[in-house]
């Protein structure tokens, strides 16, 4: 895997990083049921009505995980440790391994259910920072887009509202599943995405796409890439879902 050198930097090589064996992720794997039919009918009953999110968040289906804290202190090493901004941040199983990390810690999610189970944890505004301002001026030390960019109405402009909020020495951490699949869920029904994204092919291919066509345009440099897995609860069609991802550090 050869990813492009951060722009303006003609030479510099982009750092691959192997994570560590992750004791969460084992722990999921070894632990994750597949939902039964009932969870299953009530899902797809929900999803008449409302996104994907929403009814996750209400049912509590389909856990998810990504990373657990040893593998993101790893990742991150050399980041300055201040404050958090975690953008799209689900029900905040992801969050939960990254929030440790960091002294202060602020979510935002769109789906108001899943809004609702972050506010007892974090400071949460249910806001799409695509379109709507994150209130105050605060930047951050870490601003992370965690499986988001491929979900998100309007990628672009959220991708540049989070460079926007890093501070002096911040950093932006963004998973993404490759090759991207880009679609957005609206109540009950999925669509295309307003700003679209694409980055087709193998791994690789889709990998250097992504940084091309969309972070380096967004006047982001790539500084550490990381190929991991993101993993998803089952059902009767699947025991475990399994998507090939992409964790990279940028400034």
């Amino acid at each position: 895997m050869t990813p492009p050198p951060p722009p303006g930097e003609p030479g510099t090589a982009v750092e691959i990083v192997t994570l560590p064996d992750d004791p969460v992720r084992a722990r999921f794997i070894e632990t994750c049921t597949p939902h039964g039919r009932l969870a299953m009918g009530a899902h797809a009953i929900l999803r008449r009505f409302v996104s994907d999110f929403d009814a996750n968040a209400w049912l509590g289906t389909y856990r998810v995980c990504l990373a657990g804290r040893a593998s993101f202190d790893a990742f991150l090493e050399g980041v300055p440790r201040g404050s958090l901004l975690d953008i799209g941040a689900g029900t905040g199983a992801v969050t939960a391994e990254l929030a440790p990390l960091f002294s202060r810690v602020v979510v935002t999610e769109t789906s108001t259910g899943a809004a609702r189970r972050l506010a007892r944890l974090y400071e949460t505004h249910a806001i799409d920072l695509a379109s709507e301002p994150l209130p105050g001026a605060e930047r951050f030390s870490l601003v992370s887009l965690l499986h988001v960019l491929d979900r998100a109405a309007r990628p672009r402009s959220l991708l540049a509202a989070a460079r926007d909020r890093l501070d002096a020495g911040g950093r932006l951490l963004i998973a993404c599943p490759l090759p991207i699949r880009a679609h957005v869920d609206r109540g009950g029904a999925t669509s295309d995405p307003d700003e679209w994204i694409e980055a087709d092919g193998t791994f690789d291919e889709a990998l250097v796409s992504l940084i091309e066509n969309l972070l380096v345009p967004a006047g982001l440099a790539v500084e550490r890439i990381a190929r991991t897995t993101y993993l998803s609860q089952g059902d009767a069609r699947q025991p475990l879902y399994v998507l090939d991802d992409a964790l990279l550090l940028c400034r």
